[in-house]
């Protein structure tokens, strides 16, 4: 069974699609609480009116797990809080408009003796999935078992928000030095990304390597491309 670790908020775009963004997330959020590999949904809230949201949409589910109300947080306000409440439980760091459709339960079973670390590319919302097709290095989800998880994973690299273009080089790199291997078996857990609207607030290059820069990018412990993970 896993955790999620995630935010939970109100689309605030002063758009007319933000109704429908909104409707995006909550959508996500019910899809993983109704899935039976999903234990429980930790989530940072990001104000009061979404706090409220929140306890509606999901009927005050006791599946849910409020960390903190109007706390933006960054990575490593997820790792810290999983280092403090969740010992030896399998985790999933992701994006909220995110949500677990399929999962080979022998892949969770795998990460329970072993410092693994799925480092997931999308479906999106109509399964297609351009960026499994052709990978140049987008990641949404992180699973590991905390059991294998040091303090030293709050550090420098861990000390962004969410989202940010190349923020993945970034987390990655923090789990390869934190003792992981990491692997994208992406067909096998599929997650699909739920962002019809495509409203966003596009952040500047945060990568570890130069925008572009493919070469550098492939030889380097960030690059995870898709994998089928064969188990005996």
């Amino acid at each position: 069974m896993i955790n999620i670790i995630s935010t939970f908020y109100i689309s605030k775009y002063n758009s007319n699609l933000d109704k429908l963004r909104s409707a995006e997330l909550e959508s996500c959020l019910i899809n993983n609480l109704n899935s039976a590999m999903i234990e429980k949904i930790h989530l940072f809230v990001d104000d009061d009116e979404a706090h409220e949201r929140l306890i509606e949409i999901s009927n005050n589910s006791d599946k849910i797990k409020v960390i903190e109300v109007r706390k933006k947080p960054k990575y490593h306000d997820f790792f810290n809080y999983i280092l403090q409440n969740l010992e030896n439980k399998i985790c999933m760091i992701t994006n909220s408009d995110i949500y677990l459709h399929e999962c080979e339960p022998n892949l969770i079973e795998l990460l329970k003796t072993n410092p693994l670390m799925y480092s997931l590319t999308r479906y999106e919302y109509d399964f297609s999935c351009p960026l499994i097709n052709n990978y140049q290095g987008s990641h949404d989800s992180y699973i590991f078992n905390s059991l294998f998880l040091k303090n030293s994973i709050i550090n420098e690299d861990t000390d962004f928000y969410q989202n940010f273009p190349g923020i993945e080089t970034h987390i990655i790199k923090a789990f390869c030095d934190n003792g992981f291997k990491p692997f994208n078996p992406c067909t096998q857990i599929k997650i699909v990304h739920y962002h019809k609207t495509q409203l966003r607030n596009h952040g500047k290059w945060i990568g570890l390597h130069k925008y572009g820069d493919d070469e550098f990018f492939k030889k380097s412990c960030w690059c995870v491309p898709p994998i089928i993970l064969k188990i005996n």
